[in-house]
């Protein structure tokens, strides 16, 4: 079984859903989504954090089957005894162990190296922009939204946050294509005055850019103060 299809069957097994799952790593739904189909495969420190919240091992994360889950296994023929039953728990324990060498000496030359330097692994531009950003009511509590941002793709998790006067933000995942995102955002009230302000990221880095404040809405109309052009 492969890491990513061992990853969705160890998180439906607990009863958890991706939202919450990414919840417990601090990533986005979209960037679970994204492991679970094999489209990217996560940093170490991202595997560490996923066989915690997963109650289980980084051997059993990425699909390595132990001599007694083998075992445990119903309806399989008997196999004869290994001529040596210790080279398997070896041979795992030498690759976690390089994998943990690998990770530190990584983040110690992430920290050590000139930020610029660091910079270079991510894919994003020094500067985000938006463009387009329209609203419109859906509903007393519900407004729609579309934006263009500048730098657009499949590698992308873009996300839009509102946040009302007194500092409280309710950030939503966004759907983007052919270079235009657009959604909708269920709210506590129209009447608040958000500051919207909308999000890149690679997996690695991310970029931000407010593009409103002062939004207001309500059934069937609209109002903002724009920050973009």
């Amino acid at each position: 079984m492969t890491f990513h299809e061992h990853l969705a069957r160890r998180r439906k097994a607990l009863g958890l859903s991706q939202e919450e799952l990414a919840a417990k790593i601090g990533v986005s739904r979209q960037a679970v989504s994204k492991w679970e189909t094999g489209d990217v495969v996560p940093d170490l420190n991202r595997l560490l954090a996923l066989a915690e919240a997963l109650d289980t091992s980084l051997d059993a994360l990425c699909g390595r089957e132990t001599a007694e889950s083998a075992a445990a296994a119903p309806g399989e023929p008997d196999v004869p005894p290994k001529k040596h039953p210790w080279l398997l728990p070896a041979l795992c324990g030498f690759l976690a162990a390089c994998l943990l060498a690998g990770g530190l000496w990584a983040w110690t030359w992430r920290n050590v190296v000139p930020a610029e330097t660091a910079q270079a692994v991510s894919t994003l531009p020094d500067t985000f922009t938006v463009s387009g950003v329209r609203f419109s009511s859906v509903s007393d509590d519900t407004v729609a939204y579309q934006f263009t941002p500048s730098v657009s793709g499949d590698a992308y998790i873009y996300q839009i946050t509102f946040t009302d006067p007194e500092g409280k933000s309710a950030v939503f995942d966004v759907p983007c294509s052919g270079g235009v995102c657009t959604g909708t955002a269920a709210l506590e009230s129209g009447w608040l005055g958000y500051a919207v302000t909308v999000s890149v990221s690679d997996g690695t880095g991310s970029r931000s850019a407010a593009v409103a404040k002062n939004l207001n809405f309500s059934a069937g109309s609209a109002s903002w103060f724009p920050l973009t052009e």
